[in-house]
């Protein structure tokens, strides 16, 4: 594999590249530029020599890896997907055989993404972009002519590096433009668009009118976005850029009254073209008097990171970047803190930072006042490379240190003075101690790590993939299991996420061990210890787990202790009401979605009639002016009253036809809006009904019913004394005073010593009440506790508002389902009258 940085500030990539280098300062040639590097001044002062072309280490595409993937992923600025890539286990093997079907699987879903990830593809590979599909609406330009000629009005260029939200190619070169973001340089004047290798080796003269036929149609020479931090910062006057600032305040407004959300809106993408609408909008004129609110929230969170990496120089500027990354990366020997770093920064960059640290700490607060505890991962993982990254010559590292880049933004949230109150920051888990070390003899020799990987259940040594996807098949997400890798010394780690499985590598070098270099673990025990107690979203965004549920050898799954069935429990519980949310909310969108395309139908079969309309009346106005020649002279006038007439009708409907189609405008872009907002929830619902029935169906191999968990899902037991007292008006249970006894245990021994089975009566005590029930010819006794929600026997039960909603639910419901071994329910008050208890015996089922 070949990555160079070549000297036109571009990197020569590729297999087998022709490559010349100087031998005096050694710098790197395309061999295409070797005709005009032999005319620069070598900077060692020596006589430039360009070395023969040369094969620098020549590697075969086949034989890359996935970190050679990555590699090439970061040259070529398509670094947003280097861990999808990752997780996927892209080799270069796979590049030749990628499409857009294949990218859809991984998750890359966005038509401009796609493309451009495929044209870098075939430029590697060798084949021809020009004859794939996504080439067809962008045909070659010819650029002979634009070569310097010394025509009139011809000047140099004003380059600028640039941001391209759509396929462009080079004026030059007649090739793609490559990346997502920072793909070349454009003429601020003439709109001229280039790699930035071809700007130095193909010089040309900016001559406005002989290229404005080879502008882009959304070229514009005031763009807002794409301009240095500073200017905008000084421009606004304010801490911030002005198109950042209402931003903000557009998403914090809606983050107001979705404040469960709150930490989310970043992670949800909307489409590129409504993403660039937005973009559009506020290149157009005066970003201040730009109009947010027809735009969805997600649309206007993604042009909010779009805007900043754009940036030229980004919040934390490229040349402070390493400075962050060694204090990051020494934070025990540094004297400095990233805090004391931070002061540094240029006032406008330091300022913007400020800016945005305080919205997301007012985003952290909504959430965790909406009750649902998210960390912060949900904006670190977003905003990583978005705040700051390497300079573009060493931009390979952004991929080595994403994980610092993660750090350094948490560090500064937690930390940090932004002047907003946060929520309190929970104690990070306590890595368990690792296990002992067995010594056999006073010499010092440990085990080797398959002798201790034995002697745990979720390591399976050598098992096939069909062996795993089998034994994982149908269980909960956070199910796991270890096997041997087929490369000697590495284990791969298969974890149940999203309802699919997940294959993550662990590598083994120099007795370390971990998903990615640097290898941080002794061994296998304590990186999996580890993610038992730590998300997995540390070293993959997508992968917002922990390790929960083993696969034995011996037992199958870990059936979990009562602590874990509790736990589980209150899981379902919020998830449900989650999908619940979700599902209502989506719904609702739904059906303003329906009512206004009915409204779009409409209104479009009355522009229709509008403009047969005015048809109609251009044909008789026509036939007007016709008439008016062989009119006789008392006509005349008549003629011309009525044509006036006919025009001033004509104006009224024309008018009414532009406004409407105004109105059809506007509602169709709120309707694609919708649309749009709907689309980005049907992946989290479906995730969230399958989390949903997946913990359901581990639940009931636990013991519980289902019946049991459907009520409890559907809240029946709200106002159960009512909804009773409604169906069963002589159910005796709605009687207190026939089961409510105030006596010691002696005494309700005897009350119901000799009574039938399921005849029952519930005492007081001073911190609970107890249940004494009759079952198979015994009294046992159960105690029933009280908290702020409500009365029940466990967590996560205490849901019952009185002890009458509990006694009339469990009439129906078995006490199975706190204690498999006590099959029965509460049919006979101690105290019932006979003739009540028996016509209570007849009717139940």
């Amino acid at each position: 594999m070949d990555i160079y940085f070549h000297q036109g500030g571009d990197y020569i990539w590729g297999i087998d590249k022709i490559v010349r280098e100087c031998e005096g300062c050694g710098k790197c040639y395309h061999s295409e530029c070797s005709g005009r590097a032999s005319t620069t001044q070598c900077t060692t002062q020596e006589r430039t020599s360009l070395k023969p072309d040369f094969i620098p280490n020549p590697f075969p595409l086949e034989n890359w890896t996935v970190n050679n993937v990555i590699d090439w992923m970061a040259a070529l600025n398509l670094y947003r997907y280097a861990e999808t890539f990752r997780e996927a286990n892209i080799t270069g093997r796979d590049l030749n055989n990628m499409d857009e079907e294949k990218l859809r699987e991984m998750g890359i879903k966005d038509e401009f993404h796609q493309k451009s990830i495929l044209v870098c593809i075939d430029e590697l590979c060798g084949q021809n972009s020009d004859a794939q599909p996504y080439a067809s609406r962008l045909p070659p330009v010819q650029c002979a002519d634009m070569e310097a000629s010394g025509c009139s009005a011809a000047t140099e260029h004003r380059f600028a590096e640039y941001n391209f939200s759509s396929m462009q190619r080079c004026h030059l070169c007649d090739k793609f433009l490559y990346g997502l973001v920072h793909q070349g340089l454009q003429c601020r004047e003439c709109g001229l668009c280039c790699h930035r290798f071809c700007s130095t080796t193909q010089p040309t003269e900016c001559n406005v009118p002989k290229l404005e036929r080879i502008r882009r149609p959304s070229f514009t020479q005031n763009s807002v976005f794409g301009l240095e931090l500073s200017d905008e910062v000084n421009k606004s006057g304010k801490e911030a850029p002005l198109v950042l600032m209402m931003c903000v305040q557009e998403i914090e407004q809606w983050c107001q009254e979705h404040n469960a959300e709150a930490l989310s809106v970043y992670r949800i993408s909307s489409k590129a073209e409504e993403i660039n609408e937005v973009k559009a909008v506020f290149n157009q004129g005066d970003p201040s008097q730009v109009n947010l609110s027809s735009f969805s929230v997600h649309c206007v969170a993604g042009a909010l990171k779009k805007y900043l990496r754009e940036l030229p120089d980004p919040v934390i500027p490229v040349d402070m970047y390493s400075r962050f990354i060694d204090i990051a990366k020494n934070k025990a020997s540094s004297s400095k803190s990233l805090l004391d770093l931070m002061e540094e920064l240029p006032a406008p960059h330091k300022s913007t930072l400020q800016y945005l640290m305080a919205h997301f700490c007012r985003l952290w607060r909504h959430q965790h006042e909406s009750g649902v505890t998210d960390g912060l991962d949900k904006l670190s993982h977003v905003f990583c490379h978005v705040l700051l990254r390497p300079p573009w010559e060493n931009i390979i590292e952004i991929v080595e240190n994403t994980k610092l880049h993660i750090e350094i933004f948490e560090e500064l949230m937690r930390n940090g003075s932004w002047g907003e109150v946060i929520p309190p920051i929970p104690s990070p888990p306590v890595l368990p101690p690792r296990p002992a070390r067995h010594t056999h003899s006073t010499a010092v020799t440990s085990p080797t790590v398959e002798d201790k990987l034995e002697n745990y259940e979720w390591y399976w040594g050598d098992l096939s993939r069909e062996e795993v996807n089998e034994k994982l098949r149908d269980t909960p997400d956070g199910t796991f299991l270890v096997r041997n890798a087929t490369s000697p010394g590495d284990y791969t780690l298969t974890l149940r996420k999203g309802g699919s499985n997940k294959l993550i590598k662990i590598y083994h070098k120099d007795h370390k061990y971990g998903f990615v270099e640097p290898l941080e673990f002794n061994s296998v025990v304590e990186l999996i210890s580890y993610y038992q107690h730590n998300s997995l979203a540390i070293y993959n965004k997508t992968l917002d787990i922990k390790l929960l549920y083993a696969v034995g050898k011996n037992m199958g799954m870990d059936n979990g202790t009562a602590e874990d069935v509790t736990e589980e429990v209150n899981n379902l519980i919020k998830i449900n009401h989650e999908y619940v949310e979700k599902t209502g909310l989506y719904d609702r969108l739904y059906e303003k979605h329906s009512k206004t395309s009915l409204e779009l139908q409409l209104k479009h079969q009355a522009l229709d009639a509008f403009k047969e309309t005015l048809v109609v009346f251009e044909e008789q106005m026509d036939l007007h002016k016709r008439n008016h020649k062989d009119a006789a002279p008392h006509e005349v006038q008549k003629l011309h009253e009525n044509y006036e007439l006919l025009k001033s009708r004509y104006l009224s409907i024309q008018e009414s036809k532009s406004a409407l189609e105004v109105d059809i405008n506007r509602k169709s872009s709120h309707n694609r809006g919708l649309i749009s907002e709907m689309n980005s929830m049907k992946p989290e619902i479906k995730r969230l009904y399958k989390q949903r029935e997946q913990l359901k169906k581990w639940l009931i191999d636990r013991g519980k019913t289902a019946d049991m968990l459907d009520n409890l899902l559907e809240n029946k037991c709200e106002s159960m004394a009512e909804t009773h007292a409604e169906s069963d008006h002589n159910l005796p249970h709605l009687n207190e005073s026939y089961w409510l006894v105030n006596c010691e245990r002696e005494r309700a021994e005897e009350m119901l010593r000799d009574r039938p089975d399921s005849t029952f009566l519930i005492r007081p005590k001073p911190d609970c009440h107890v249940l004494s029930i009759v079952y198979r010819g015994a009294v046992g006794h159960c105690k029933i506790f009280h908290k702020d929600t409500g009365y029940g026997f466990a967590d996560p039960y205490f849901i019952f508002r009185t002890l009458k909603d509990l006694v009339v639910h469990y009439h129906k419901t078995s006490l199975a389902e706190h204690n498999n071994e006590l099959d029965v329910s509460l049919m006979i008050p101690v105290r019932a009258p006979p003739a009540e208890a028996v016509y209570l015996r007849m009717n139940t089922p």
